[in-house]
């Protein structure tokens, strides 16, 4: 082992897992360095002691907050830091001190290297959505496991693989606690799914088979999330006009919280001294109110867009988290308690890409088959994807500036999906657009492969 007598500046690059140990070690060490060099520079025998050890040891030596390292100090009577070195070792520690102290030290860090468990990886998959609920608990992990973590690239697929290096200890603790973030997330789909299992439908469904294969509280908007242009989403069908104008909700936490909310208003305005104490004066169009919806009795949000001149006056209402319209006597509505504002409107209006009808408009039978097999406020899930935008009015009377998004929508309720443009076209109710590119999409449906923003 070579022996040196000059100072060291010390460069190290360690991986976020072992940063924050070493920056902690630095800190305990650095009051005493210099006392310590004054002490021991008079000492004619002083020497510096480079001692070679793998890259991937550095954390293992540091141990737990520098304790591992420390220990080995105080046991050689030494001092040892580590330095970058451009060798098949890639790190080199350099121990100073007394030369018997040095050789002592030196030993005591080759026994530990030779007693550590060989390093190796494996490799697990979990469900995508779970990728954005590690993002703040990777580094915890790793610091706790003393593994690595990483994710690949890859955003096609469903289930993200992830690679734990490190010794079969530290990934077997990696790996619970991966398995914890996979359960909370699990149990909050569950939790989810059972919110939305108890939606009753708004509309009597439609007959016949599915198809076959061949200012104001801001309203949601669908844009693609950075990176994945092409990911699907599940979604319902809450409304709709016809395949170019309908309204569609995401699935998701904010699904399950409107039929909260819902829930809230329906329990408040069945009370007649309630209702009596929200009467409307004075109605305007734009107005936000809280409306009975005839077909299942209960209480939504709505917004007046316009009002007759009949006496008594109705009002034409827009449900703004379903999308449909009725025609409500002003008597029949009231004031919306404001707290009942607090989450975005949910309905998102959208037209079906890559089609147009045959003729000028959509005939009755095209708009009766559009509507069974999309399965129209059934609650049953489709699977969406982003396919361009149009400039165009939206229903609501207070007009908004963003464009509506033209999806792609696909059955996934049978064995086969089933693309809803492709089945239009085959059925002889529409036409492909020109120069749409018309390849089929497999699914790669995820709650997570959309991201939710707002529009005023």
């Amino acid at each position: 082992m070579m022996v040196i007598a000059k100072s060291v500046t010390v460069v190290l690059g360690l991986s976020v897992c072992g940063i924050s140990g070493y920056l902690l070690y630095l800190f305990l060490k650095k009051d005493e360095d210099d006392d310590y060099s004054d002490t021991i520079n008079k000492a004619s025998n002083f020497k510096m002691l480079r001692v070679p050890i793998p890259r991937d040891m550095v954390i293992p030596l540091l141990g737990p907050g520098g304790r591992t390292l420390q220990q080995m100090e105080e046991q050689s009577n030494t001092k040892i830091i580590f330095q970058d070195y451009q060798d098949a070792f890639g790190v080199h520690c350099i121990v100073r001190g007394t030369i018997e102290a040095c050789h002592i030290a030196e030993n005591l860090i080759l026994e530990f290297v030779r007693n550590q468990p060989p390093v190796v990886s494996e490799d697990i998959f979990i469900p995508l959505p779970c990728i954005e609920m590690l993002r703040d608990k990777i580094t915890e992990i790793c610091s706790t496991s003393g593994a690595k973590v990483s994710a690949d690239s890859d955003r096609s697929s469903p289930l993200k693989r992830l690679t734990i290096k490190g010794t079969q200890e530290q990934i077997s603790v990696a790996k619970s606690l991966l398995d914890k973030v996979v359960e909370k997330y699990q149990r909050s789909q569950e939790q989810i799914e059972a919110t939305l299992a108890k939606r009753e439908p708004r509309l009597p469904p439609k007959s016949g088979d599915s198809p076959k294969s061949i200012g104001s509280p801001k309203v949601e908007r669908i844009s693609p999330v950075p990176g994945q242009p092409d990911a699907q989403f599940e979604v319902y069908v809450s409304a709709m006009v016809d395949p170019s104008r309908f309204w569609l909700q995401i699935v998701g936490p904010k699904a399950a919280e409107l039929d909260v909310l819902v829930e809230e208003m329906t329990e408040y305005y069945r009370k007649q001294e309630n209702r009596d104490s929200h009467v409307v004066e004075k109605v305007n169009k734009g107005d936000l109110v809280a409306a009975i919806f005839q077909y299942d009795g209960k209480w939504y949000r709505a917004e007046v867009l316009s009002i007759t001149d009949e006496n008594p006056p109705q009002a034409e209402l827009y449900y703004v988290d379903y999308g449909d319209t009725d025609l409500v006597p002003v008597e029949e509505f009231y004031e919306l308690r404001t707290d009942f504002l607090r989450l975005h409107f949910q309905a998102i209006e959208c037209f079906l890409a890559r089609i147009d009808p045959v003729g000028e408009s959509w005939s009755v039978d095209a708009v009766d088959k559009f509507e069974e097999w999309t399965h129209v406020a059934q609650w049953k899930k489709l699977s969406a994807k982003i396919n361009g935008y149009c400039v165009r009015e939206r229903t609501r009377a207070k007009r908004e500036g963003s464009p509506m998004p033209g999806v792609d929508l696909f059955d996934v309720n049978n064995e086969q999906d089933v693309d809803i443009a492709q089945e239009l076209v085959s059925h002889g109710y529409a036409v492909f657009k020109k120069d749409v590119d018309l390849r089929p999409s497999s699914r790669t449906t995820s709650v997570s492969n959309v991201s939710v923003a707002s529009s005023s």
